[in-house]
């Protein structure tokens, strides 16, 4: 809920900022959900190798024509062994910006968690305008002659696995503008946050482990309880201390 006396236009950059942002990042979560299930893909296509290799057993379906995409006219123990590499590729190209999103991904971190929510903004904004969108776009955009060469060249396996190889090589680009995109999402978010304090994201507060790290300070209900638990466990001594003066 937007503070009462924030400036009026601060209030409406920040709506602004958060009605941007929030499309962009859901969509970004959205991708990531979804390209999670590749997970149990990847096992199936695991277990599938394992077992054919057992049993001695090369080709699974052979149809002749006409090709399938992927497939071409045939499934072989080579076709399912390589689609394990492309699902993997699939799930991290696009599980980046669900990482991203959720804050998960690897962060080489001195001071970071020990900013303000509104310091840590300012460095997303900085990082994402800076490195992380300039390098996904630059990457992508070099990769276009990459997918076309292949595309033109019908390039495929040469051991007799899957055929359009520039389907998994499109998934280059494509995942890295999806990753750019999130980034641009959470720059307006950031500015969201930077305009109304309200709106701050919850991955840009304080997580529960700066304070088990004791990297938090103790509020002063908990210094006010541990001086009670200190004070009680020192008067039985007090009291035990007195009796024995009396009784001497």
């Amino acid at each position: 809920m937007t503070d009462p006396r924030l400036a009026p236009w601060r209030a409406q950059g920040g709506a602004v900022c958060d009605a941007l942002g929030r499309p962009l990042v859901g969509l970004g979560l959205w991708v990531g959900r979804l390209t999670s299930w590749l997970g149990l893909a990847i096992i199936l296509a695991v277990l599938t190798t394992v077992t054919l290799n057992a049993l001695g057993i090369n080709e699974i379906a052979n149809w002749g024509s006409p090709d399938v995409l992927l497939f071409g006219t045939a499934i072989t123990i080579n076709s399912v062994t390589e689609l394990q590499w492309h699902l993997f590729g699939l799930l991290t190209l696009f599980g980046g910006t669900y990482a991203l999103h959720s804050d998960t991904h690897v962060r080489v971190d001195l001071f970071y968690q020990r900013l303000s929510p509104r310091g840590r903004a300012v460095v997303d904004i900085l990082g994402h305008l800076i490195m992380l969108i300039p390098f996904c776009l630059l990457i992508a955009w070099l990769s276009k002659h990459f997918v076309t060469m292949s595309y033109m060249s019908g390039e495929k396996s040469n051991y007799g696995g899957l055929v359009d190889r520039y389907l998994i090589k499109a998934m280059l680009p494509t995942g890295l503008v999806f990753l750019a995109l999130g980034a641009l999402g959470q720059i307006f978010e950031n500015l969201a946050c930077l305009f109304d304090p309200a709106r701050t994201p919850e991955r840009l507060k304080d997580h529960e482990i700066a304070s088990l790290a004791g990297l938090a300070p103790q509020s002063s209900k908990t210094q006010d309880t541990a001086a009670h638990e200190t004070a009680g466990t020192t008067a039985p001594k007090d009291q035990a201390d007195g009796s024995h003066d009396d009784a001497r």
